[in-house]
């Protein structure tokens, strides 16, 4: 991925995300979960102002890939 830069964050993100797709919730309220998590991540992260909307649009959308989804948001 091209815009993320802190790993470890990252990797905390991705592995809670995987933990509530363990937990069987279903498609909805898991994407509104991962969106949640991803968001705190992004301000965290990203707060600096450098990066649009468009980005963080495209790496969520990546992300949510990884994680099975083949529908983007």
């Amino acid at each position: 991925m091209d815009y993320i830069f802190n790993f470890s964050r990252y990797e905390e993100l991705r592995q809670a995300v995987f933990d509530l797709k363990r937990d069987n919730l279903d498609t909805d309220s898991l994407f509104e979960e991962a969106q949640d998590l991803f968001d705190s991540w992004w301000s965290t992260t990203h707060n600096s102002g450098e990066w649009n909307e468009e980005i963080k649009r495209q790496t969520w959308n990546s992300i949510w890939k990884e994680f099975g989804s083949t529908e983007a948001y």
